[in-house]
């Protein structure tokens, strides 16, 4: 079954990462309608699961720290995070480096890609992509350059596998806990065990499983951000509605849209 990962455009962070903004929304449009049949297929493949930066807006990311040397970047090893302050919120240091990695327009496979150079475990991509953008938040340049994606192949599952699919993720579960469950339930694929999770889940059904706290916040946020993609709102409408709101950035304003329009709330601008 084909790897449907989500992806995001990229914008602005290094010179050599940074496409032309014409592009960057065109690519945004295509994107956020391939974003659900990506979500359902990510773990089928035995890749990653959902970053929690999504379609990330064109923002600029301030750089914290000097760049590294080059031999620096470039290492294989990976080097231990950088000590952050007492009262750095740990949440918000995740979410600045995953949206430094998407700006600066790396996706999905990059991420497996890294994860080979880096030595890292590739069945855990938000860990590689957490990394990445760590390291660019230092000013450091990756040990390679963005690339687009495998093409997306066409839909090849049965609606109903569609919608467990679904549930699945939007509870927030992951591989990880697919293979656990897999293992409980005696499945020999893990896909066949989110199949089977997401039949009881959507029948009310608890699992013995939990998702994790930050698989819940992900899958939240990524239901929220696809709302306001799937509404017809693009990223020029979200840098509106971050200065209508007072947001810090138009990736803020794209998750308080989504998670209005979930409301059934009109917003102050029209798509």
């Amino acid at each position: 079954m084909t790897d449907r990962d989500q992806l995001r455009e990229a914008f602005e962070s290094h010179e050599h990462n940074t496409p032309d903004p014409s592009a960057v929304y065109a690519r945004v449009q295509e994107l956020s309608q391939k974003y659900k049949r990506r979500r359902r297929g990510a773990q089928i493949a035995a890749g990653g699961v959902l970053g929690a930066g999504l379609i990330a807006g064109a923002i600029n990311l301030p750089a914290f720290l000097p760049a590294n040397n080059a031999a620096g970047n470039t290492a294989a090893g990976v080097p231990a995070a950088a000590p952050a302050s007492p009262s750095a919120d740990p949440e918000k240091q995740r979410d600045a480096q995953f949206e430094a990695y998407y700006d600066a327009g790396f996706g999905y496979d990059d991420a497996g890609r890294l994860a080979k150079i880096w030595k890292m475990s590739d069945d855990d991509r938000i860990a590689v992509k957490a990394e990445a953008g760590r390291r660019l938040l230092l000013g450091e340049t990756l040990p390679i350059k963005p690339q687009p994606d495998a093409p997306v192949g066409e839909e090849t599952t049965r609606p109903i596998d569609d919608a467990r699919f679904t549930a699945f993720f939007n509870a927030g579960y992951t591989y990880t806990e697919a293979e656990k469950l897999a293992k409980i339930w005696k499945i020999a694929d893990p896909s066949d065990a989110k199949l089977e999770a997401g039949k009881r889940l959507l029948a009310g059904q608890e699992l013995p499983v939990k998702p994790t706290a930050e698989g819940v916040k992900e899958a939240l946020t990524a239901k929220r951000v696809s709302k306001f993609f799937d509404t017809g709102y693009d990223v020029e409408d979200a840098v509106k509605l971050a200065k209508v709101w007072n947001l810090k950035d138009a990736w803020s304003a794209k998750v308080e849209g989504g998670k209005r329009l979930l409301a059934g709330q009109t917003l102050p601008i029209q798509p």
